[in-house]
């Protein structure tokens, strides 16, 4: 029996639609974090963790990380899946999108949700996911890094 690898597309899913893509949290909507509640209450569950080469970690002064593009750092995240359920993979988008204050074709978002190919952990796939990055609202200048890229072993 052969392993059957799966590779994502090519085209990145559009920003209005992939609602049945998995979300990459590295902060508060990991598993035990602070906003978790938002992941659980529409369905959605944590499938594994992985890490995230070229990416960043700074830590906003209200108790959240941010994360941006950065040659030669990495950062820990972990995989939500949504439900099944369409009406509750809307519900779960708003939810998030309305945490990272990001709205769809906003000039001065705090975060931007952007998609982003993975190595799926359960399986090795390459997969699309969806990933909130520091958006053009978000103060970064002069925030301490979290060198570890570990919301929750920061100091």
């Amino acid at each position: 029996m052969h392993n059957l690898l799966v590779t994502a597309p090519l085209t990145p899913p559009p920003l209005d639609g992939g609602l049945d893509l998995p979300y990459l949290v590295y902060g508060t909507l990991r598993e035990g974090g602070s906003n978790a509640h938002l992941v659980t209450r529409h369905g959605g569950r944590w499938t594994g963790s992985l890490i995230l080469d070229g990416f960043a970690m700074v830590d906003a002064p209200a108790g959240y990380p941010y994360v941006l593009p950065r040659d030669g750092a990495a950062v820990r995240a972990e995989v939500v899946m949504p439900p099944a359920d369409a009406r509750a993979q809307v519900s779960l988008r708003r939810d998030l999108d309305l945490l990272e204050g990001f709205t769809l074709g906003g000039a001065a978002n705090n975060y931007e949700r952007v998609p982003l190919t993975f190595v799926d952990p359960r399986d090795g796939a390459d997969r699309w996911g969806w990933l909130y990055v520091a958006g053009a609202g978000a103060l970064i200048d002069g925030l301490p890094a979290i060198e570890s890229g570990d919301w929750f072993a920061r100091p």
